[in-house]
Formats: structure tokens, C-alpha cells, sequence
């Protein structure tokens, strides 16, 4: 009778053991990946395409490109025989690499006093939701400059939602009264751990040995690069835009974090003062820096440190900026104009988040900075340039298996296909759903409205 009874219960959970996995196998997440799966491109051919490799415009064409997997492995001449499981004819269209945006924030859909009380769940599905539109307007990379997006990384890299790749800094490193210092003026001194602080939108950190601890938390995290704020911003009520931030000793604890972990750190800096100080301590990225002076600027050309400005949101375009803006605009055209004339390596970013409104003047970007660089210019900025850029996190680059920002033979094939040359008219990446008929990311097949 025992006997019998356990061969019974151990059938009753054999079959409760296959019951569960047959409803795992069935589960919408699990056929999701399941459909997306055969979606993924193992075996593709694009022909007929004229290319702007992220460099240059190829000359001659038109090209075939052909795609292995996640790579690109070959681009010949179109008449080459080339065997092939799948292909796409782009009927003279230009391919370009995926875009990338330098400076944007895809985990704060919403604005910070809304972030306080939002519930956490909700804030996730808001930022997986942005995060496929940026993919979706053609940004195939972001670097991420402040905010929780590891786990948003996780899920675009692990295939659950579909997104940028992500380079993550994670918390903002903000000294007391910092940009990043989200407390209001009643919270007290900082012994306690703000709300904002605590979902890792911020990091207080005063003193070397805070700064040490808040950088290496980060980087424990898996930031691939680490964000500081040296001096006053716009988008946070109680420092001055003028105020320098973190003592030189401060800045230096920072950057020795990050260099031991073989990365780099990138300050948020409008001010001379504030920007040099940055740049003695060994700073590689310097964040907006509309108020900067000419000295400045030729200090950045000597070092090589980027310069990565945000030009549509800060020209008053999208709405007028007052308060503690009023100035930026005159100093983003006398910044761009420095950049040019001591040709620094200048990064596309945007720094758009909050809303859905602000998040869709992503790609405003591009004929905004007509006013500085040709359309040439720009374009390498949003591939190549900020490849360079990503590549300061070495070892932490999260993707170094392969080449972002260009098109060449063992690239990411992360392309899009546009409907003419960017190079004669930019303002078609501005409109993706219209202009951009194909995506593809990681050789995955995000959009194709070919016929």
C-alpha cells in the first residue's frame, strides 16, 4: 500500500512538473521570445543600398551588405554572388549605422516631483514603453546619464522588450545641495536617504572617501561610465546654475574610481570654473557646458576631453527658457562656434526626459545643429563620434564584442535604411515612421515597411 501510494504521488508530480511546463512554454512571455526568436536574422542579404559607413559616403555603389547573426561580415558590389537565406532589395536607398544618442535619460519618463510618488512598477513600464520608441526613431544606442536603468539594460539585452543598447551610469554623484540632490529645503541634513536617492536616481556623496564609496557602488551595479554633477542645472530647484560643485580632491576620488575599473567619468558643468576644474582632475566628458569660455574650451581641445552638448532643448525652439535658463541659448551658439574653430570631438546628445512630449523632440536634434556643422558633421557625431566616445569605458563597454557607429565587416548590425541621403537632407531622420522604412538592431528585423 505504501509502495503503491508513492509511485502514485510521484506520478501525480511528474505530471503537475510537465503541466508547468507546458503552461511555461505556452506563457506570453515565453512565445514572445519564442516569435522574436524566428524573427532574428541569421542569413541576410541588403542589396541595392548606397552607404554612408559612419564615416563617409561610400563612393560608387550600389552595395550589398551582408549580415551573419548579430554581425555584419561583408560588404561588396551588388553583382558579387552572394549566398544567402533572406534578402532585402533597397532600391537605391541609403543605409546608415544605427544612430546614437550620447545624453539621454530613458528611465525618467516622468517629471522629478512626479518620480517621489509614482509607484516604482509603473515608472518600469513607462521607461520600456520610451525606450522602444527611441529604437523605433532609430536610436540603436544610448548612453544613459542618470538614472536606475540597469535592470532596463537587463531586459533590452536578455531580448524581454525591445530597446536601445544601453551604456547605464547609474546614479547621478551629487555632493550636498548638488544637482543631484533631489531633498527639498525641509529634509534635513543628510543622514537620511531621500526617496530618490534610495530608487537610484542620485547619489549624495561629500568628502573623498563618500565620493570613493558612492562611485564604486555604481560601478558594483554594472555602470559602464560614471556621472557627476560639478555644478548648478536647470532641472533642479535648489542650486544655482552658476555654483561650482565637488572640490578638486572630490572630482580626483571620482575619476581614480572610475580609472581603476578601467572607465571614465563625465561631468554635468555649465560654468568655466566648474568645467576646468573637471577637466585638471582628469574628466573625459563634459556634459552641456553652454556658459563656457574660449580658455576653457582650447583646454578642452588640448586634452581631448569630448564635449557633449545638447542643442534643440536648449535653444528655446521647444519652449522659451527662463529663470535660471535665460543666457543658455547665447551661450550654446558662442559653445557650438568654439567647437568648430578648435575642432573638438563633439558628442550627439539631446538630454531629453520627463514626457512623452519631450522624449519625441529626440530627433530634433540633427537639423538644429545645422547652425554649426554640416550635415556630415552631425551624422558622424550620432555614429562614429559617439562610438569613440562609448569606447572610454574599455572594459566596461558592455558590447566590445563589436563595432557601433559604423558599417564594416564585424559591426553590430545595428542599421537603418532611409528613404534618400541624409548628407543632401538630414531632416529625414527627424521622421522616422515616414523616411526610415527599415530597422534592424543586434540582426534583428525592428521594422520593415518595404514592399
Amino acid at each position: 500500500m505504501t509502495g503503491r501510494f508513492f509511485r502514485l504521488r510521484t506520478l501525480r508530480q511528474l505530471a503537475t512538473l510537465v503541466g508547468w511546463v507546458v503552461v511555461w512554454a505556452l506563457s506570453p512571455v515565453h512565445a514572445d521570445e519564442s516569435n522574436r526568436s524566428e524573427s532574428l536574422i541569421l542569413d541576410l542579404l541588403i542589396t541595392n543600398a548606397q552607404i554612408f559607413d559612419g564615416r563617409d559616403a561610400l563612393a560608387g555603389g550600389p552595395y550589398q551588405v551582408h549580415i551573419q547573426g548579430q554581425k555584419i561580415i561583408a560588404i561588396t558590389a551588388t553583382d558579387s554572388p552572394v549566398d544567402a537565406k533572406q534578402h532585402i532589395d533597397a532600391e537605391g536607398r541609403w543605409l546608415i549605422p544605427g544612430l546614437i544618442d550620447a545624453h539621454v535619460h530613458p528611465s525618467i519618463p516622468l517629471g522629478f516631483l512626479a518620480l517621489r510618488d509614482a509607484d516604482p512598477n509603473y515608472i518600469a513600464y513607462r521607461s520600456a514603453v520610451t525606450a522602444e520608441q527611441m529604437l523605433r526613431r532609430g536610436f540603436t544606442t544610448v548612453r544613459d546619464m542618470g538614472g536606475p536603468s540597469f535592470g532596463l539594460k537587463r531586459a533590452i539585452d536578455e531580448g524581454l522588450i525591445l530597446g536601445p543598447r544601453i551604456f547605464p551610469s547609474g546614479a547621478m554623484v551629487s555632493q550636498t545641495s548638488g544637482h543631484g540632490d533631489f531633498r527639498s529645503p525641509g529634509a534635513g541634513d543628510a543622514s537620511g536617504r531621500d526617496v530618490m536617492e534610495q530608487r537610484g536616481y542620485g547619489a549624495i556623496a561629500d568628502g573623498g572617501s563618500a565620493v570613493l564609496a558612492a562611485v564604486r557602488s555604481q560601478l558594483r551595479q554594472g555602470a559602464s561610465q560614471i556621472k557627476v554633477a560639478a555644478g548648478g542645472g536647470l532641472s533642479s530647484s535648489y542650486d544655482p546654475l552658476d555654483s561650482v560643485q565637488y572640490r578638486a580632491d572630490e572630482l580626483r576620488a571620482a575619476v581614480q574610481a572610475a580609472e581603476d575599473f578601467g572607465t571614465y567619468v563625465a561631468v554635468h558643468a555649465y560654468t568655466p570654473t566648474a568645467i576646468r576644474r573637471s577637466i585638471e582632475a582628469g574628466v573625459k566628458s563634459i556634459e552641456h557646458a553652454h556658459l563656457i569660455d574660449e580658455p576653457t574650451i582650447k583646454l578642452m581641445a588640448e586634452r581631448g576631453v569630448f564635449l557633449s552638448p545638447q542643442a534643440y532643448l536648449f535653444s528655446g525652439a521647444a519652449f522659451p527658457l527662463t529663470g535660471k535658463a535665460q543666457g543658455i541659448a547665447a551661450g550654446l551658439d558662442q559653445m557650438m562656434r568654439w567647437a568648430k574653430q578648435y575642432d573638438l570631438p563633439v558628442a550627439f546628445g539631446t538630454d531629453v526626459f520627463g514626457s512623452p512630449r519631450i522624449y519625441g523632440l529626440q530627433a530634433n536634434e540633427f537639423s538644429i545643429r545645422l547652425r554649426w556643422f554640416s550635415a556630415l558633421e552631425v551624422l558622424r557625431q550620432a555614429t562614429s563620434g559617439n562610438a569613440r566616445l562609448l569606447a572610454l569605458s574599455g572594459m566596461r563597454h558592455p558590447y566590445r564584442e563589436g563595432k557601433l557607429g559604423v558599417i564594416e565587416p564585424g559591426a553590430w548590425a545595428d542599421v537603418l535604411l532611409l528613404d534618400d541621403n541624409p548628407l543632401d537632407d538630414i531632416t529625414l531622420l527627424e521622421n522616422a515612421e515616414q523616411h526610415i522604412p527599415l530597422i534592424i538592431k543586434n540582426g534583428e528585423i525592428i521594422k520593415n515597411t518595404l514592399k
